[in-house]
């Protein structure tokens, strides 16, 4: 009975969040507020840019796609057993539930329980998955800075807002890369005997599971072509979610200031960020918040940014309904059947340079 309470108490509170949002950004007789939108579209019937919602549509899904295949190189590089498409088709249906649970992790939890299900090596596969989001958040960071710092040295943060805005996201962005990186980097270093004690102290005042994601992150690091291919997919990835949500502020611009696509190249990073945020169903509410105070914080007007997000979070309805529908109805075969069983898991113990168990 609590945990449905609790669970409402999400929902109510994302509806009413996006409800004070379109409220505080409503704004009547002006010709920047949403009233204003509403008016010219929904009362006089002007047409809207279907051309830039369609390219929205294509770059998000792309962008997604992108993901899924990263999280199947990662499965597949600890010999997992699942094949690209049930990839595919669990990616999806994880998707589905990412956009309309609370939070962003809902549909990490489904899709690891869908892979355990015929998985003998269940605590790796969920290491795998916990990694896969975390190599992506990392990336997604990095990917913020080092645009940001490329569009800083061709000029473009010269003055104004958006300028001061923009070099104090890159400041942030790199120096958090930079000391996760070098973690990263001693990490390498560590002698064979630590990472063996860590991994038996972790077994016996943690848990069992708690050990195996050491081990399934100690062999990442000692696999740096495939955690590098990983992040170059994020940052693929990620460019094509910056673009799907630049085409998404184009379809209700009619004139009005919207940032250069450059600078989206550091908005939409931060508003992921934000729409990742516990307690609101796939991001609803606190990422029209985020995304127009974003716009805003970059000189721009936050209804736009607001607008933006609305239309974005109706292209990720699109395809998450879509996905889900077509790969729920995705039987048989040997791409859509169950995931692989394989050799029974043991406690993992490593036992050379690449972490084998």
């Amino acid at each position: 009975m609590l945990r449905l309470f609790f669970t409402i108490f999400k929902y109510a509170l994302a509806i009413s969040l996006l409800a004070y949002v379109v409220h505080s950004n409503w704004m009547p007789g002006s010709e920047t507020g949403l009233e204003a939108v509403w008016k010219r579209h929904a009362v006089e019937g002007q047409p809207l840019h279907w051309g830039f919602f369609l390219a929205s549509l294509f770059f998000y899904l792309l962008g997604l796609l992108l993901t899924l295949v990263r999280w199947h190189a990662m499965m597949q590089s600890q010999e997992l057993g699942i094949s690209f498409g049930q990839a595919i088709r669990l990616g999806f249906i994880g998707f589905f539930f990412n956009t309309f649970l609370p939070g962003s992790v809902g549909g990490d939890v489904v899709k690891a329980a869908a892979v355990c299900r015929n998985q003998a090596r269940r605590s790796v596969a969920v290491s795998v998955v916990l990694l896969d989001r975390a190599i992506a958040l990392w990336g997604l960071i990095f990917f913020a800075g080092a645009s940001g710092a490329l569009f800083w040295a061709l000029g473009y943060f010269s003055e104004g807002a958006a300028a001061q805005a923009g070099k104090i996201v890159v400041k942030m962005n790199l120096g958090f890369c930079l000391v996760t990186g070098f973690g990263w980097f001693m990490l390498a270093r560590l002698p064979l005997w630590r990472v063996q004690r860590f991994e038996g102290r972790l077994r016996r005042w943690v848990a069992g599971p708690a050990a195996e994601f050491w081990l399934t992150f100690w062999r990442f690091r000692q696999m740096p072509g495939v955690v590098f291919k990983s992040l170059l997919i994020s940052w693929c990835g990620h460019i094509c979610l910056s673009l799907a949500f630049f085409f998404a502020a184009q379809v209700f611009r009619d004139g009005h200031a919207v940032p250069s696509v450059g600078l989206h190249f550091l908005i939409v990073p931060l508003g992921l960020v934000i729409q990742a945020v516990p307690m609101f169903p796939g991001g609803a509410g606190i990422g029209e918040l985020g995304f127009g105070a974003l716009y805003a914080w970059f000189g721009a007007e936050k209804a736009m940014g607001v607008t933006a997000s609305l239309v974005q979070r109706l292209a990720t309805w699109f395809i998450a309904v879509g996905g889900y529908l077509i790969c729920a109805a995705w039987r048989g075969g040997k791409n859509g059947g169950p995931v692989e069983t394989i050799q029974p898991e043991e406690p993992s113990r490593v036992q050379g340079p690449w972490g084998q168990g």
